[in-house]
């Protein structure tokens, strides 16, 4: 891998980014609705161009404050090799080449986090390169896939 193409954005204070070819769009601030009984790391869901997709609230996953939700927040549209996800986010940069020399990818023993693909150094500092793949548990992918099923069964039902 000579270069590595990732969207920094920053999350509670916190310099992150994603794999771009893991980024569908980047959209406006959205309105989800609460979904009951999702795991803690679903905020909602939210309708966008007539598909329901969840809310990831990534600083509850980290264990960091959730920052609130506000009228100009962009929305980091995710796809996983699972679903397509929505990731709320405090602020978008534009998209960043790394070169591979920059990247330590986890399991490096100087990454100690199962939630990271990796870390990226920048002439701005350390950028964590989060692993989409793993925004949500087994157990929460589980769980959201039983409530995603009642829902469009429901949706079915009334039409």
């Amino acid at each position: 891998m000579d270069r590595y193409l990732v969207l920094p954005f920053w999350l509670s204070g916190q310099h992150l980014a994603v794999a771009l070819d893991q980024v569908v769009r980047v959209l406006p601030a959205l309105q989800s609705t609460p979904l009951p009984g999702a795991p803690e790391t679903i905020c909602g869901l939210a309708n966008v161009r007539g598909k329901l997709l969840p809310v990831v609230d990534l600083a509850r996953r980290f264990g960091w404050k959730t920052p609130e939700l506000t009228l100009w927040q962009p929305f980091i549209w995710l796809t996983s090799s699972t679903r397509e996800l929505l990731l709320p986010v405090d602020q978008v940069e534009a998209v960043l080449a790394c070169s591979a020399e920059d990247f330590t990818a986890t399991p490096d023993p100087r990454v100690p986090s199962s939630l990271l693909r990796g870390v990226v150094r920048s002439s701005d500092g350390l950028l964590l390169i989060q692993d989409v793949e793993l925004l949500l548990s087994d157990a929460d992918e589980q769980r959201l896939d039983a409530l995603l099923a009642t829902q469009e069964g429901r949706l079915d039902a009334a039409r």
